[in-house]
Formats: structure tokens, C-alpha cells, sequence
């Protein structure tokens, strides 16, 4: 873990729960060990893994750039001064509002896989470069992002020639084989397709130039529902991309590769405090200050496993932790086997950053968890 109980007691005094607990150093380190890992691609922190301003302002000053996906991720990036030019709207839709405020404040790269996308950004962002995003098996992803996005290769020529008809400058292609995927065959496969696009376009006089990898390079959780299984290695699957990127692509080819979970994803440590305990059918139940509708937001959707670490030791009984909100839904471990608990103790979740803090609401007026950096 990041911390122990000692360090979270004291900056639950500081600073109260519950409390999302961030390390820069391991940020830096997860951001390095990509960079070195690929080390032909420029790197777009995805945004949508954590967008808390602190975590912009580490990446950017580690040289890394950026994957938005509407302009209010645009805006919170001009605010830290991050250069427009180096942004990609990696988001195949975009409303007309947000295309034309991100290309009046200079965003270059655009994405779109549908025709209707390309005549939204011949009127209202012309000229500017595109790729063109490509569906791609996400049978190794915890989710398939390709059953929302993507053409297909079929219509791959016909698209890029659209895009040069209405102006625009078709430069490269991108996927994204899904989000914590756990192993490399997807992306290989995906490379083997997007380059035979790539061979096909040069054909019809459209010379590509980029290549978007996209993300989901996997962190491990501890928990086989989470991780699709046991064994799986983030850096040989990074080496095994990156080797395929070596045999299946020309040096001339600029690649980008857009991770979020990875960077983020085991940087941050949520802590917690046991504010009620009733015993319901006989099973101790345990009201934190922090739940479904903040931090834990991801969890029924996706069915995503998290750890409990307690304060106590002890002889373990069965248990469930619900959140503070008066919603019966707020329930955030239905059965989990959890030493004895005093009101006003605390429980840590490791592995914390990506996908969490970022979906919290305000609901039943209780606030987001408050962020805080260590190291």
C-alpha cells in the first residue's frame, strides 16, 4: 500500500474523510515505465481516468500530452497552460458547440468513424487532421469499447477518401482495444489491420502518417473477477506491443498511445471512516462515509471487485459495507468477511485512482471524497 494506518490517521486529522490519498512519485513512475516501454510513442495521458488538476499538472511537467474527450477536459488543460497542439479529441462524437470551441482555440487532431462526424468537421473545423478510428476485438478486455466505436475495416477507403474530398487531412488511423486488457493480441492484431489500411490508402493517394494505439493497458487489482485471471503482466504486454509495433510499423510512422488506468490506476489509496453499525439478520452491517455514488461508482455497472483493508485485526465475520447516502442501492460489498469495526475507525482501499473519483456526485449532498498528494 501507499500508506500505512499511521500516516492515514494523521491525515484524516488534517484533513478529514473520507480521503483520496495520491502518490506523485508513483504517477512519474507508471508514466516513465510506458514512455520506456513504447519508446517511438508520444504519450496522451486519457483524461477520463482522473482528471483532478494535480494529476494534469504532474504529466505535464513529465512532458506527457493529453487524450480529451469534450471541451470542458480541453478548458481544464488551457488552465494549466497545456498547449492546445497537444491535444487529441480522441472522442469519435462530438457535439457541434464543443468542435467549434475546441478548433477555435487550436486543437489539431480530430477522430471520427462515421460519415456524419466528417461533415460536422468539414463545416465546423476544416482543414484540420484526422484518423480514423477502427473497431477492434476487445476479447481480452474487461471492457469492450468497440461495441460503441469504431468502423470497419471495409469501410476504412471509403471514409478516408470522404475525409480528403470535404477538405479535411486524413492522417492516420487509431483503436482502442478495450479498457484493463489482459492480454496483447488485440493490440497485435489491430496493429496487423490498421497497416493494411495503411498499405490499401497509399493506393488511393492518402499517405498516413500516425498511428493511435490507444489505451487500456492493465493495473493490477488483486481480485481474479477484476483482473480476467490470474497472471497477467503489465509490462510484458507493453514489451509484446511494442514489439509488434517494431516488426508491423514503418519508422516513419508517428505513434501515440493514449493510457489512463495505467498511469493512474494504483496511484491513489481511498481512506475511509465507519460512521454507523447495526446488526441486520444477523450479519453486521457497516455505514462509511463513502459509497456507491461517489468513489465507488463503477462498481455496479461493471460488477468491479475493490479491497477492504480494516484498522482491526482479529477473528473475521461476515459483513457488508454501505455507503452514507438514504439510498437502499448505496451498498458497496454485499458479503465481505471484515475483523470487528468501531465507529469512527478506518478502512483502506488501495488501487484507487483511475475510474473513481472522477464519477462522483454530490448525491444526497454528500461531496466527493477530498484528494490530497503525497512524496
Amino acid at each position: 500500500m501507499l500508506i500505512d494506518f499511521r500516516q492515514a490517521k494523521k491525515l484524516v486529522a488534517q484533513h478529514d474523510s473520507p480521503l483520496m490519498v495520491i502518490s506523485k512519485s508513483r504517477i512519474r513512475q507508471n508514466y516513465h515505465t510506458i514512455k520506456k516501454g513504447i519508446p517511438r510513442a508520444e504519450i496522451h495521458y486519457a483524461m477520463k481516468a482522473n482528471p483532478h488538476k494535480g494529476i494534469l499538472n504532474i504529466l505535464r511537467e513529465e512532458g506527457s500530452d493529453f487524450d480529451v474527450a469534450s471541451y470542458n477536459e480541453i478548458k481544464m488543460l488551457l488552465d494549466i497552460e497545456v498547449d492546445s497542439t497537444n491535444m487529441i479529441y480522441a472522442n469519435p462524437v462530438k457535439s457541434i458547440p464543443d468542435l467549434v470551441r475546441a478548433y477555435n482555440v487550436g486543437v489539431e487532431k480530430f477522430v471520427f468513424d462515421n460519415d456524419a462526424e466528417l461533415q460536422k468537421m468539414a463545416r465546423y473545423a476544416p482543414e484540420s487532421d484526422v484518423l480514423l478510428r477502427l473497431a477492434a476485438s476487445g476479447d481480452n478486455a474487461y471492457y469492450k469499447l468497440s461495441t460503441k466505436f469504431g468502423a470497419q475495416s471495409k469501410d476504412a477507403i471509403r471514409l478516408l477518401k470522404k475525409a480528403k474530398k470535404l477538405g479535411l487531412d486524413p492522417v492516420g488511423i487509431c483503436f482502442n482495444v478495450g479498457c484493463q486488457v489482459t492480454r496483447s493480441d488485440g493490440y497485435i492484431q489491430a496493429i496487423q489491420a490498421a497497416m493494411k489500411v495503411f498499405k490499401e490508402a497509399r493506393k488511393n493517394g492518402i499517405e498516413l502518417s500516425v498511428l493511435d494505439i490507444g489505451g487500456g493497458f492493465p493495473v493490477r487489482y488483486g481480485h481474479k473477477k477484476t483482473d480476467m485471471g490470474d497472471g497477467f503482466d503489465s509490462k510484458q504486454i507493453i514489451a509484446e506491443v511494442n514489439a509488434a509495433i517494431e516488426e508491423y510499423v514503418p519508422e516513419h510512422v508517428k505513434i501515440i498511445a493514449e493510457p489512463g488506468r495505467f498511469i493512474v490506476g494504483d496511484a491513489a489509496v481511498l481512506i475511509m471512516r465507519v460512521i454507523g453499525i447495526s446488526k441486520r439478520k444477523g450479519v453486521i452491517w457497516y455505514y462509511v462515509d463513502d459509497g456507491y455514488y461517489h468513489t465507488f461508482s463503477d462498481m455496479h455497472a461493471s460488477g468491479w471487485k475493490f479491497d477492504f483493508i480494516p484498522q482491526s485485526k482479529g477473528r473475521k465475520l461476515r459483513s457488508v459495507l454501505a455507503g452514507p447516502t438514504c439510498d437502499s442501492f448505496d451498498v458497496i460489498a454485499k458479503s465481505i468477511w471484515l475483523p470487528e469495526l468501531e465507529l469512527g475507525e478506518l478502512i483502506m482501499s488501495p488501487n484507487m485512482g483511475a475510474y473513481t473519483s472522477g464519477l462522483s456526485t454530490h448525491f444526497n449532498g454528500f461531496p466527493p471524497a477530498k484528494t490530497v498528494f503525497v512524496d
